[in-house]
Formats: structure tokens, sequence, C-alpha cells
């Protein structure tokens, strides 16, 4: 008998019957380990592997007309919203910020690659 068949002899006389086994497993994991993080929490409550980046959206939606966010993308990392494309001016990037960060599940806002058209006319008159 091998080394890994004996390992596997002893591990199994270890755990006894299956219906133990489950009760221990769900036992084994604390409470937070067990629901559904909050990024991962859709629309309507279920769970959704971008649902923060859908609340951001709806949220945005609420709150601005298509035109203003047709050139706004919204995607996420885990719990950083990333801001994308190009806003009318600051005033409308800091509403957009605020926004997201009053979305539960939200830790951090990017706006790296966001630009303004106020600035971006402004180089062009230059």
């Amino acid at each position: 008998m091998g080394i890994y068949q004996q390992k596997q002899v002893i591990c199994a006389g270890t755990f006894g019957h299956t219906e133990s086994m489950a009760f221990e497993w769900a036992n084994a994991f604390p409470a937070w380990f067990q629901a559904t993080p909050p990024e991962r929490i859709g629309l309507h409550g279920e769970y959704d592997y971008h649902g923060l980046q859908k609340r951001v959206e709806a949220q945005y939606n609420r709150h601005f007309s298509p035109l203003e966010l047709d050139q706004v993308a919204v995607s996420q990392r885990g719990r950083v919203v990333i801001l994308q494309g190009v806003v009318r001016d600051r005033a409308m990037l800091r509403q957009l910020v605020d926004l997201a960060k009053q979305v539960e599940g939200t830790f951090r806002v990017e706006t790296n690659w966001v630009t303004c058209e106020s600035e971006q006319d402004a180089l062009l008159a230059v």
C-alpha cells in the first residue's frame, strides 16, 4: 500500500457518516463567508456577478437623463466602481462619484479614464 493510499484510508476512517459531515461543513465557516457579498447582489436581491455595476447604473438613471450618461461607462472590479468616458464637467463627475459611493457594496470609485467636455474644449481653444 502506497503512502497516498494510507492517507486516504486514515482520512476516510475519521469522517464516519456523511450526514454529520454536512453539519460540520456548515459550521466550519463564519456567517459572513456563507452570505452573498454586497458587491454581488443584483437589482432584485438575487446573486449577480455584476450586481454592483447594475445597481450603480440604476442609481445614475434615476438622477440623470440618458443623454447625459450616453458617453459614460460603468464597470466593477470587486467592490471598486470604475467610471470611463466623457462627462459634461467636474461637477457632474463629483455627483457621479457621490452617487456611486451611496450604493451598498462600493468601497472606492476610480475615475482615471474620465475626461470632462469643458476641459477638452479649453484645450482645443488654445
